[in-house]
C-alpha cells in the first residue's frame, strides 16, 4: 500500500513527500523538479539519456517537460522522496539576480549537508499539526532552491544559461491545444501530426528537440495534471472524473495516477485536503 505523508502548494509550485512502493514510468510534467532521497531503500532515475542514483549524496534535478523515470534499487525496499516541483516563472524570478533563466545543465546534484538540513526543515514544517508552520514552506522552498542551485551549478554553468527561456514552435504550441481539447480522447501520435501539417517522424523530432520528451508522454503529463487539478477541487467523484479523461474504468485511472505519481488519486486527494 502507498503512503503518501503529505503535499502542499503555493506560489512556487507543489511539494510532495512520497513513500514509493512502486516504480514509476517515463513521464513528465509542467515544472521543474527537484528531487531529494529522504530514506528507505534506494532508487535511479533516467533523465533521457542520462541516469542519476538517488541517495545520501545526490539528487535529482529535471527540467520542466522532460522525459524521467524513477526506479526502486529493491522492490521490496520502498523509497522516501521529497519532490519539489516549481513554476518556470517563480524559478526565473528567484534567479532574476542573475539575468538569466534557470535551466538545468545536467540531472546530478550533489549533496551539501547545508541540503540537507534544508530537506529536513521542510519536511518538518510539512508534518507540523501546527498551522503557523505552514506559513514557513514558502520560505523554506525558497532557501532550498538557492542552496540547490548553488550545489548544482558551477559560476560558469550559471553564467552559461540562457537569458530567457525559448518559445517552441507555433506547430507544437497547435499540436498542444488540439492534445488540451481531447484529453478525454488520446489519439494516435499520426493524427496529432497531421493537424499541424508534419511527418510522424518530424513530429517526434520536434517533440523532443524543443521539449525533451515524446508527445505521447507530454499528453499523459497534461491528463495528470488535469486530475491534479480536479483532485483539489474536491467537488468530482472517481468514476466521473476517470470517465472524462478518457479511463474505462476507475481502476484503470487509479493505475494511470499511481505510476505517474507513487500514489493512487483517493489518497491523493485525502492527503491534500489534510493541511
Amino acid at each position: 500500500m502507498d503512503d503518501f505523508f503529505a503535499v502542499a502548494e503555493g506560489d512556487y509550485g507543489r511539494v510532495e513527500v512520497v513513500e514509493h512502493h512502486h516504480n514509476l514510468v517515463t513521464h513528465a510534467h509542467p515544472y521543474t523538479q527537484f528531487a531529494f532521497w529522504l530514506g528507505g531503500g534506494t532508487a535511479h532515475a533516467r533523465v533521457g539519456s542520462q541516469a542519476v542514483q538517488l541517495g545520501p549524496d545526490l539528487a535529482l534535478g529535471v527540467n520542466s517537460h522532460a522525459s524521467h523515470d524513477l526506479r526502486l534499487d529493491d522492490t521490496g525496499q520502498p523509497a522516501v522522496v521529497l519532490n519539489v516541483y516549481l513554476y518556470d516563472a517563480w524559478l526565473d524570478a528567484q534567479c532574476s539576480a542573475l539575468a538569466h533563466s534557470m535551466v538545468l545543465p545536467h540531472p546530478h546534484i550533489g549533496i551539501t549537508p547545508r541540503v540537507r538540513t534544508l530537506c529536513s526543515q521542510l519536511l518538518s514544517h510539512m508534518v507540523s499539526p501546527l498551522r503557523e508552520q505552514l506559513l514557513c514552506l514558502e520560505a523554506d522552498v525558497v532557501s532550498l532552491v538557492s542552496e540547490t542551485i548553488c550545489s548544482a551549478m558551477t559560476p560558469e554553468q550559471l553564467k552559461a544559461m540562457p537569458l530567457r527561456r525559448r518559445m517552441i514552435d507555433y506547430r507544437l504550441r497547435v499540436a498542444i491545444a488540439h492534445m488540451q481539447d481531447n484529453l478525454a480522447n488520446p489519439q494516435v501520435v499520426e493524427e496529432v501530426a497531421e493537424v499541424v501539417g508534419l511527418s510522424r517522424s518530424r513530429f517526434f523530432q520536434l517533440f523532443n528537440r524543443q521539449l525533451g520528451t515524446s508527445p505521447l508522454v507530454f499528453w499523459n503529463a497534461m491528463r495528470v495534471e488535469e486530475a491534479l487539478t480536479r483532485l483539489n477541487a474536491r467537488e468530482e467523484n472517481m468514476t466521473s472524473m476517470a470517465m472524462d479523461l478518457g479511463f474505462s474504468t476507475p481502476g484503470n485511472f487509479s493505475r494511470f495516477f499511481r505510476d505517474h505519481r507513487g500514489v493512487t488519486p483517493s489518497t491523493y486527494r485525502r492527503l491534500c485536503h489534510a493541511f
